[in-house]
């Protein structure tokens, strides 16, 4: 699950997955894995350990044209995809995973990552 594949239609919005390389087309148009960049300090998560749940926010702005369209986590063999929505502050909760990787899809700016490690 580490190694998922992401892959954003560009004229719909649909997120597709793989867990390998694959052949991926949508709305007509074949699509190419997204390459995730490490976030920088300017676009880091903002992680809260709470009782028995990780809450995460991000300040980016929420535009009809400029948003984040979801967040995922990852690890060994657990994947967890959360859709956000334009207009809503980004935000979410996951239970307590001790390690793994958070990626998040910004639509101008494209596929980012955040390590986790307690």
């Amino acid at each position: 699950m580490k190694k998922m594949k992401f892959y954003v239609c560009e004229t719909c919005g649909n997120i597709i997955t793989s867990t390998s390389e694959a052949s991926v087309a949508c709305c007509g148009n074949k699509l190419s894995a997204l390459e995730p960049k490490q976030a920088d300090p300017i676009n880091s998560l903002n992680i809260q350990e709470t009782e028995d749940e990780l809450f995460i926010t991000l300040s980016h702005q929420m535009t009809k044209e400029h948003y984040i369209s979801f967040a995922a986590f990852l690890n060994d063999r657990t994947s967890i995809i959360c859709k956000q929505y334009p207009e809503w502050n980004f935000r979410f909760t996951l239970p307590l995973y001790r390690s793994g990787k958070i990626i998040w899809y910004c639509t101008k700016c494209g596929l980012f990552y955040q390590d986790i490690k307690k």
